[in-house]
């Protein structure tokens, strides 16, 4: 049975507005502006952290998801939902305990990561969690912007012998993409923000770029900002 929908976009972006994840840059001259793990500068940013930490919103957000999907995804097909370390990790739990209740199958979940040295590709390797040959494979991320990232769990799941169905669940979907690297992105928040090669972003250079993902107080000096 499916659950009901608890909240439309807006009520989300408000959630993330709530839990101080949501973050626009003020126009000010100086203030300053993210900069992204690929190396491109934007004027937003959600850093959904703040919200999938909270386990009852992360329930509800794999809830709408569930909802959201119903009407293009044949769920009772799918045995293990994957999304990529360290931003959908918990997510693919939840979205995986969320559709064990939906379907009444047992669905598994992976979460593939980059080496330590950040180069080479995705890999499984949790042994307890891991795509099994054969298996149908719905992908999940926490925040879309290129699909870079979605691609390259698309590619772990492929090397483990997992198929790949044609479409990601996110909880947002920065970069405006209909379709990323060829599946489908469904996602709780739809909102294109503007995304600037260094050389081309109009901030620079009296606004500095700073990654808001970093711990030492950067998401704090971009949000204090606010507009």
């Amino acid at each position: 049975m499916f659950p009901q929908r608890i909240r439309d976009q807006r009520g989300w972006i408000k959630v993330y507005e709530e839990q101080g994840a949501y973050w626009r840059h003020n126009g000010h001259a100086t203030a300053p502006h993210a900069l992204l793990t690929k190396g491109d500068h934007s004027d937003g940013f959600f850093l959904s952290r703040l919200v999938t930490d909270d386990d009852t919103l992360l329930g509800e957000a794999s809830s709408d998801l569930m909802d959201a999907s119903r009407e293009i995804l044949d769920l009772w097909k799918v045995k293990r939902i994957v999304g990529p370390q360290t931003g959908a990790t918990k997510l693919a739990q939840a979205v995986a305990g969320k559709m064990l209740l939906v379907t009444g199958n047992s669905v598994g979940w992976a979460s593939p990561k980059k080496p330590d040295d950040g180069k080479g590709p995705m890999t499984f390797d949790d042994p307890a969690n891991m795509v099994m040959p054969g298996e149908i494979v719905l992908l999940c991320e926490d925040v879309v912007t290129t699909g870079g990232s979605v691609k390259q769990a698309a590619d772990a799941v492929t090397a483990a012998g997992g198929i790949v169905l044609p479409f990601v669940l996110s909880l947002v979907n920065r970069g405006g993409l209909e379709v990323a690297h060829g599946r489908k992105v469904i996602a709780l928040i739809n909102q294109p923000m503007k995304t600037w090669s260094p050389a081309d972003c109009p901030l620079c250079p009296r606004s500095e770029a700073i990654s808001p993902k970093r711990p030492d107080g950067n998401w704090l000096r971009l949000t204090k900002h606010a507009a």
